[in-house]
């Protein structure tokens, strides 16, 4: 996945990571809108291409990713809430060169999308498989 420098701070993700994170099957575990902004905490990790005895792919560096954007428009949101599981989060430029889409894709039928002048990485903070603060 391209890293979208458009994203302020972006760095601290791909510092963490190695990359910018697909943040597939990434936990929402909080999701605040308001009048012209949105927050999202997301648990993420990197999924390697090792598999486990059970046959599970091997997951590291987890961490909860604060996100938040602002100066919205074209926000479709209406079915997105926090307890929902992501398929992933994807990042790309709008037609209005100011702007860039942030598409949502949930695996619960919660999905949702946005467009947005301003985003940055609030924080990453490691964190236990479970998605605990260590």
């Amino acid at each position: 996945m391209d890293v979208p420098t458009y994203i302020r701070n972006h760095e601290a993700a791909v510092s963490f990571f190695g990359r910018w994170p697909s943040f597939h099957d990434a936990n929402v575990l909080a999701y605040e809108s308001g009048p012209d902004s949105i927050s999202l905490t997301l648990h993420t990790w990197l999924m390697t291409d090792q598999v486990d005895a059970r046959g599970y792919y091997v997951l590291r560096n987890h961490a909860l990713v604060s996100l938040r954007f602002g100066s919205l428009h074209d926000v479709e949101m209406d079915a997105f809430r926090s307890g929902n599981i992501l398929f992933g989060l994807e990042i790309s430029p709008c037609p209005d060169p100011a702007s860039f889409h942030v598409e949502l894709d949930s695996v619960m039928d919660m999905s949702g999308g946005f467009s947005a002048r301003k985003g940055e990485v609030v924080s990453v903070i490691p964190c236990t498989p479970d998605g605990h603060v260590a």
